[in-house]
């Protein structure tokens, strides 16, 4: 063996030795959400542990799309088996490798995309004071081929994208904050009951609605999320899925209205169904008392909207697959129910 492939073996095995050290560590050191409403690490690494091809419709987005859509509630009305595969902030270019990444294992027959992050005005969030949004969708995925295409778009540099890659970098100070969930804590074991949804505690501050309805002008979106916008549909054509593009109900302001309304012009142009439902607050019985926050659904906001777009998907979708008879699904619903009913539902 020549110098060279002595060199490109021992360079090989220090590589695979390093990974062997610092996976697990990673793993140890990560952030993760556990407990209480927000506890995304049991929802992103809990649908991983989920049945194949369980799931007949997909929900995509921010924390627009977890605060509104409740699988729960909507397998109560309809029947139809969803998930809720959200994360905070989530761009357009992260729902895209979601979107593969849930086609891995599952073949919904509507994906449901929620567009807030159409009108965001970051090509990347890689500065000190929106890197944990990167890490906020790209923690709980696992390692591959999507992970580093996604690791790809988040930064404009390598160090940036290898501290989305590998989260060491961002972790490695946390030794002081380690608990025993941290040391026991297995991703195989992860299960979120919800179903991705994101239980919001109602709030006693009023919430008034922007005024939007005279705003009709389409805005342009950033060129990137423009981009991953008509990436998200071809995938969806290509893979033989049927994709929805939706506005959840979020109190939108004028600005955020007329780049919707770019949305709208973009899927009108790709032959792609959408709703923006800040249209349908009279019929939905939602006010400004429903809201958790400016722009979140509280969980009885969420439950009204559920069964509102519970009707609506009925009408639009009539031929879903359903499955009224698992007794998991109906022991995660009654215990929904209570915790609903703990908040005033």
């Amino acid at each position: 063996m020549n110098k060279t492939a002595k060199f490109f073996c021992s360079a090989l095995a220090f590589l695979l030795l390093l990974g062997l050290i610092l996976v697990p560590l990673q793993r140890v050191l990560a952030r993760k959400s556990l407990s209480g409403a927000w506890d995304m690490t049991n929802k992103i690494a809990g649908f991983y542990n989920e049945e194949p091809d369980q799931f007949e419709v997909m929900f995509f987005g921010p924390s627009h799309a977890y605060a509104a859509f409740s699988p729960l509630e909507l397998w109560e009305e309809t029947g139809v088996k969803s998930y809720v595969f959200a994360t905070q902030q989530q761009p357009l270019w992260a729902t895209y490798t979601y979107v593969k990444e849930a086609l891995k294992t599952q073949s919904p027959a509507l994906v449901v995309v929620e567009c807030r992050m159409a009108f965001g005005d970051k090509e990347y969030y890689n500065e000190k004071d929106t890197f944990p949004v990167t890490f906020s969708y790209m923690d709980d995925l696992p390692l591959s081929w999507n992970k580093v295409e996604l690791a790809l778009q988040s930064a404009p540099d390598l160090e940036g994208r290898v501290s989305a890659l590998f989260n060491f970098m961002m972790y490695h100070d946390r030794w002081s904050d380690l608990n025993k969930s941290d040391l026991t804590f297995r991703r195989s074991q992860a299960r979120d009951p919800y179903k991705g949804f994101v239980m919001l505690e109602p709030q006693e501050t009023p919430r008034p609605r922007p005024t939007i309805e005279t705003v009709t002008r389409a805005d342009p979106l950033l060129e990137k999320n423009q981009y991953w916008l008509g990436e998200i549909i071809k995938l969806c054509r290509e893979e033989g899925v049927a994709l929805w593009l939706v506005k959840s109900p979020s109190n939108l302001e004028p600005e955020e209205k007329a780049m919707l309304n770019m949305v709208e012009a973009t899927a009108e142009r790709h032959g792609v169904p959408f709703h923006d439902f800040n249209e349908d607050y009279a019929a939905i019985g939602l006010n400004e008392d429903t809201f958790y926050d400016e722009h979140h659904l509280d969980a009885l906001g969420a439950s009204r909207f559920t069964r509102y777009f519970a009707g609506i998907l009925t009408q639009r979708c009539p031929s879903l697959k359903t499955d009224r008879n698992d007794p998991d699904w109906a022991a995660d619903l009654e215990a929904y129910h209570r915790a609903l009913e703990a908040l005033g539902g």
